[in-house]
């Protein structure tokens, strides 16, 4: 099996992420994250957001799981970890329209095209947050928790989030539903956060890498040693990633999360 082409080294994975950002690009707003599927006719009406739909349904499904009206989502101000090239914040500003939105990204050539796109996102690191102690009503991050170091991450998000406000996980998981729950309940307490819910996306992950699948065959004029890595990294046919995920070897879930308000 080839292996995936994010290595595990902090300056490595950095470095992949910068080329991968500068040479592929994927799209305008430069999305990479497994998706979700059937996408709602809405995105695919949005010509921000046409050419990669199902990536943007994640944040949709996500964003679904947060239990406020429209009101409150514009007093909010929100914080997205790993937030790439800021396709997830201009969905959440088109479709929530919070009152503050940011972003964090390691790479920057992210940051630069996410300001082309008119979102805030700032080059940092996940671990250690460049914001005050309980600045935001929501934290969250899409598909993006195994790429840096997960308990350092968490309690960084428990920090940054307001007593009563929310850390929204979207996250793969070689394993059962079940399995996956107890998981991330576990390092979401390990953190201080109040575990609310874990729903099971599974379906609609599986169905969208096999429509991304599908649409992919830019990779198959790459290099054969840059291809197969690439197919990994991306979950395409033909990788072991893929087959695992038809297989039922992985879950999805969207995990809800809140830093409890202080007891009287």
């Amino acid at each position: 099996m080839a292996r995936s082409l994010i290595p595990n080294t902090a300056w490595a994975r950095r470095l992949i992420y910068e080329l991968i950002y500068l040479s592929f690009g994927f799209n305008r707003t430069g999305m990479f994250n497994v998706g979700f599927a059937p996408a709602r006719p809405d995105i695919h009406a949005n010509p921000d957001f046409a050419d990669r739909p199902n990536q943007i349904q994640l944040y949709a499904e996500m964003f679904d799981r947060l239990p406020w009206e429209a009101d409150r989502w514009r007093r909010s101000e929100c914080l997205e970890l790993a937030a790439g090239c800021g396709g997830g914040l201009l969905y959440l500003n088109t479709h929530r329209t919070p009152r503050t939105s940011i972003g964090v990204e390691q790479s920057n050539v992210a940051v630069w095209r996410a300001r082309r796109l008119g979102v805030d996102v700032r080059q940092g690191d996940v671990a250690r947050l460049a914001f005050e102690d309980e600045r935001f009503d929501c934290v969250f991050c899409a598909d993006a928790l195994g790429y840096f170091p997960v308990a350092a991450a968490l309690k960084e998000a428990f920090r940054v989030v307001r007593p009563g406000g929310y850390f929204l996980l979207a996250e793969s998981f070689h394993g059962s539903r079940d399995a996956a729950q107890d998981h991330f309940r576990r390092v979401g307490e390990a953190a201080g956060f109040d575990f609310l819910d874990c729903h099971d996306a599974t379906d609609g992950v599986r169905r969208s890498l096999l429509e991304g699948s599908r649409s992919s065959a830019f990779v198959l004029r790459l290099p054969a040693p840059l291809r197969d890595s690439l197919k990994e990294t991306l979950f395409l046919e033909g990788s072991e990633r893929f087959r695992l995920w038809q297989t039922g070897a992985f879950s999805f879930v969207i995990v809800t999360f809140r830093r409890a308000l202080p007891r009287l």
